[in-house]
């Protein structure tokens, strides 16, 4: 995943899945740091569930 990530995504994050803005700011800072997708820094670090990331990769499909 770019290390650009989109509006929708932030607010798929916060509205949906219940994430933070700070949270989210960790988790982007973590995927750059792991040259790492998003969803999986989050997953890897615990921040979201099996479930959550799930759905996160279901939306990002779509």
């Amino acid at each position: 995943m770019n290390s650009k990530i989109s509006n929708k995504v932030i607010t798929y994050l916060n509205k949906n899945i219940g994430l933070s803005y700070s949270t989210i700011d960790l988790g982007i800072k973590l995927s750059i740091r792991n040259d790492t997708s998003l969803p999986m820094a989050l997953w890897s670090y615990s921040l979201i569930t099996n479930d959550e990331l799930d759905e996160l990769y279901n939306f990002l499909w779509r």
